[in-house]
């Protein structure tokens, strides 16, 4: 009897000896495997995405004309801002050409284009000016007008001059829409990329001052009375700039939600630019 338990016992402790082998055999079989590429199926991210299928003329200066990038535009501007479509995706349309434009438009516009890490983005004033004839009978944002901290815009010109600090604080000044960025409130915030200039004395000239040479943010450089071309200016708040349809500069129109179907937004080739 005693040789039968104790043999029962032995059995038992050599059960138990092998499965605790077995189990540190499999712990390490799972420590040290590798699997094959094959077998290795990678969860989707968004740098896994598809990049949206969309076409860009290969033109320096472009309309956006590709009706798939229009779609693009509005799903990504109805995603990111969607309390505020009546200002954006609200006032566009498409017919051969999105057609539409203000600051919060082309500025929303800009982001995607970051978004997606596409090599165009929105034309500056000075992009405008290599080949004016493209845009008679239209109008395009190209800026912005800080020239107070009172009204029109009172709101949204104090938020903007707190970020530009004492330093740069000379009024008026004139900013590119390209490098801003709007948050979900649609004030505007300066990025490492915002451009502008606070010595523009072209925007303290007399409304309707004629002008022919530009600066280097296109921006009128001397009077020129024997020439055709004017700008338009007032005295206080936050305003918008655009190239209005008879080729003329406006910085003086205090309404900037405001749009119809002859405002377009113009891209131009970022990195072809950088190399000129």
């Amino acid at each position: 009897m005693t040789n039968q338990l104790g043999e029962q016992y032995q059995l038992k402790r050599k059960l138990s000896d092998d499965s605790a082998r077995d189990l540190k055999k499999i712990e390490d079989w799972i420590k040290n495997y590798k699997p094959s590429k094959e077998e290795v199926k990678e969860p989707n991210t968004k740098l896994d995405e598809e990049k949206p299928k969309i076409s860009i003329l290969s033109k320096d200066l472009n309309f956006i004309t590709d009706e798939n990038l229009y779609k693009e535009i509005v799903c990504y501007m109805d995603k990111t801002f969607p309390a505020h479509t009546t200002t954006l995706s609200g006032k566009l349309s498409f017919n051969r050409v999105m057609k539409g434009s203000n600051p919060y438009i082309a500025i929303a516009v800009d982001m995607f284009l970051q978004s997606i890490n596409d090599t165009h983005r929105i034309a500056t004033q000075k992009d405008l000016e290599t080949n004016l004839e493209m845009f008679q009978g239209f109008y395009e944002d190209t800026g912005l007008v800080l020239r107070s901290l009172k009204d029109p815009n009172k709101d949204k010109a104090n938020y903007l001059s707190k970020q530009i600090g004492k330093a740069n604080s000379t009024l008026p000044l004139f900013l590119d829409l390209r490098g801003l960025k709007l948050d979900a409130n649609l004030n505007f915030n300066l990025t490492e990329e915002s451009r502008y200039k606070t010595t523009a004395n072209c925007l303290n000239w007399e409304s309707g001052t004629k002008y022919s040479k530009i600066d280097e943010f296109g921006l009128p450089k001397e009077e020129d009375k024997n020439s055709s071309r004017q700008i338009w200016t007032c005295k206080d708040g936050l305003v918008r700039l655009y190239l209005n349809r008879n080729l003329n500069l406006n910085s003086n129109y205090v309404d900037l939600v405001n749009s119809n179907d002859n405002g377009r937004v113009v891209l131009v080739n970022f990195k072809k630019e950088l190399l000129k």
